[in-house]
């Protein structure tokens, strides 16, 4: 299909970016990015890796297209409306430092990187929460690093005549 973004390790391709997320936390699981099999808190691990890949990226995409869920249709819809799609994930944001428990896991790249595309592109309004949870997801040392090796390929490319 062309999707992007897409990995190969080793035999193994895997394309979605939440499918990714989760796939490589359980890949490396020396990283600690996500609660170990059988813990309780693989549950919410899921929820918010998934929550993203499924409600808000519908509620967005429904709402940038202009689509608006008729009040008396809304349980059909798997994210019911957007305001309540947005609250939720406000909510998720405010309860600790991460989305699950009190460690940092794939989950909240995933999560995190919704906020910060949502927001930057206006798919999500900025509230207090999701700056706050952003500054903390953006200050790690891993993201620091990510981000100067993206700018540095980012400077790579040729630049196309406007």
């Amino acid at each position: 299909m062309g999707k992007v973004p897409a990995i190969r390790h080793g035999d193994t391709v895997v394309t979605e970016a939440a499918a990714i997320c989760a796939y490589l936390a359980d890949a490396f699981p020396e990283a600690r990015l996500a609660p170990p099999p059988g813990d309780r808190l693989r549950g919410p691990y899921y929820r918010w890796l998934f929550f993203v890949a499924g409600p808000l990226e519908a509620a967005w995409t429904n709402k940038a297209m202009g689509f608006v869920v008729p009040q008396e249709r809304e349980r059909m819809m798997g994210y019911g409306r957007f305001e309540h799609v947005i609250d939720v994930l406000e909510g998720a944001v405010s309860r600790a430092e991460y989305v699950v428990g009190d460690s940092f896991t794939a989950a909240d790249v995933y999560v995190g990187s919704g906020i910060g595309f949502g927001v930057q592109f206006g798919m999500i309004e900025q509230r207090p929460a999701f700056e706050r949870y952003w500054q903390r997801l953006s200050a790690r040392p891993a993201a620091l690093r990510a981000k100067q090796i993206d700018d540095a390929l980012a400077a790579q490319q040729p630049q196309t005549p406007g």
